[in-house]
């Protein structure tokens, strides 16, 4: 099979995939395997650019779980994470992207969700893109098992505003 050109944009609130076949001019979406409710998987056009931490207990065991891991990871990105951050933003990563080309923090370091209190689990703005992109990664590989995702050509779209740290930073992710 050829190789496939893939599109991914991080976005600040939304990301999203498609791809294209070798002489195709129109790109095809991907939908995005994601956690919907507790313990509810589904697919959706965009993964929400969003980082939920719940609190110890507040979810049943394995209510997080992905079909592509057999282990329930302790946080969630996407729709539930927006969902869930709705109502305890404290618990929420958002606009990490922006975080990512603010020169004026440690982009490296845990410092989101911004402000919440010490028990809350934090991650850098580095961080919290890396889980975007590995979730899309992961959702890329349980849908196109036969198109592993490292063997495409892969474009990652990053804002005209981006400093040369934060386009190296998202490299990294």
């Amino acid at each position: 099979m050829s190789r496939l050109a893939v599109g991914i944009d991080l976005g600040t609130t939304n990301c999203a995939v498609a791809y294209a076949e070798p002489g195709e001019g129109r790109p095809t979406p991907v939908p995005v395997p994601q956690i919907l409710a507790a313990g509810e998987v589904g697919e959706r056009p965009l993964l929400p650019s969003f980082l939920y931490f719940p609190a110890p207990g507040q979810l049943p065991d394995g209510a997080l779980r992905l079909p592509w891991s057999a282990e329930s990871p302790s946080e969630v990105v996407g729709a539930f994470a927006r969902a869930q951050g709705a109502t305890t933003p404290v618990r929420l990563v958002s606009s990490a992207k922006s975080w990512l080309s603010h020169a004026g923090v440690d982009r490296r370091g845990d410092i989101l969700p911004w402000g919440a209190p010490q028990e809350v689990p934090k991650v850098s703005p580095l961080e919290a893109s890396a889980r975007y992109l590995a979730h899309l990664r992961a959702a890329w590989e349980a849908t196109h098992p036969d198109t592993p995702l490292a063997e495409q050509d892969v474009v990652l779209t990053v804002p005209a505003s981006f400093d040369a740290v934060a386009r190296e930073l998202t490299i990294e992710a």
